[in-house]
């Protein structure tokens, strides 16, 4: 296959020379050929371009038996002008997708803008394959540390701590990826737990982390849009501490957003899987674990008030109404 310095012309040639879908296939051999292409080189050459164009899913294509030769047309109308469009885009020199370096990928809907970022599109790629198959084969392997801080609120009971994921635009255990240089999963613990809470130094003469198991998990990285094999390894913190600042990506939630695969916490997404199957491997599930941190009973409330503040609002103006009745009712028996 011979590719001169022109090749992006020709192959916009060839683009727009593909038959509509109410026309008669064409050569692909042919349409290469009259584009400009080396005619030894053209079988080739036409099948490279049908292989890919065939990703696309916008042609139809038939086999000539005698010939061997390759002929195709556009499928519809929508999909002719989406191959005249790709052919203006080579004559340009403008990538079709942008940003191939940004991570992070967003829930529908969808801005122009974020469609066209190669993670994004990426990352619906990979959703369709694996709403294809189920079984479809991971992309990438990935080693992840998370940890568990749970504590016992008065007021709110149970809370456990997630972490905001900027990239990945949803909340998760703290935690992260184990680096090369980690020397092990603990290792990873302790740096990512440094990292991810603000002001914290781990102790180990207050701060005990414990390893409370490993699964597997494949699903779509969120930062990346690839599917991905995770294997996770949780710990548990327990401490001695009497408070811990999580800062303004830290979030104290119930058992239901670590239980429940279609919570949101403040409008955002959880990702959760890889806790819920260790939940579920767990003697006793998730309320057998151990109370690891006890931070007072400011923290309670505040909490409370946050979460429920139109239910606190309502207990407060209840009971006031029933102060100033009692008050009235005193005023009116003092006047007899």
């Amino acid at each position: 296959m011979t590719w001169a310095n022109d090749s992006p012309e020709r192959l916009a040639r060839v683009l727009e020379s593909v038959p509509g879908d109410g026309e008669s296939s064409a050569s692909a051999r042919g349409l290469c050929i009259a584009a400009g292409f080396d005619p030894t080189g053209a079988t080739a050459t036409a099948e490279a371009v049908v292989g890919l164009l065939r990703l696309s899913g916008a042609i139809e294509t038939t086999e000539k038996t005698a010939t061997g030769d390759l002929h195709i047309k556009a499928n519809s109308p929508v999909a002719a002008l989406f191959l005249r469009s790709l052919a203006a885009y080579l004559r340009s020199g403008t990538p079709v997708i942008d940003h191939w370096t940004r991570a992070g990928t967003v829930e529908p809907p969808y801005l122009p803008n974020q469609v066209l970022v190669g993670s994004q599109l990426l990352y619906l790629l990979e959703a369709r394959r694996l709403a294809l198959d189920s079984e479809a084969p991971p992309l990438r392997e990935g080693r992840i540390v998370q940890i568990l801080i749970n504590t016992r609120l008065r007021l709110a009971g149970r809370r456990y701590l997630m972490i905001y994921d900027r990239a990945a635009r949803q909340y998760q255990l703290p935690g992260g990826h184990q680096r090369p240089d980690d020397s092990s999963p603990l290792a990873t613990a302790v740096r990512e737990l440094e990292e991810e809470i603000p002001e914290f130094a781990f102790n180990p003469r207050r701060d005990r982390l414990t390893e409370l198991g490993e699964v597997e998990v494949i699903q779509q990285s969120r930062t990346y849009g690839a599917v991905t094999r995770y294997r996770m390894t949780f710990f548990q913190l327990t401490s001695t501490r009497q408070s811990l600042k999580v800062g303004p990506e830290g979030h104290w939630v119930g058992r239901h957003a670590l239980l429940d695969g279609q919570a949101l916490v403040k409008g955002r997404t959880v990702n959760a899987a890889g806790v819920r199957r260790l939940i579920a491997s767990l003697p006793g599930g998730l309320d057998h674990l151990a109370v690891g941190l006890s931070l007072g009973r400011r923290r309670s409330f505040t909490l409370l008030l946050r979460e429920k503040a139109w239910e606190v609002i309502g207990v407060v103006l209840g009971i006031a109404g029933l102060v100033v009745t009692l008050v009235q009712l005193v005023a009116e028996s003092g006047s007899r």
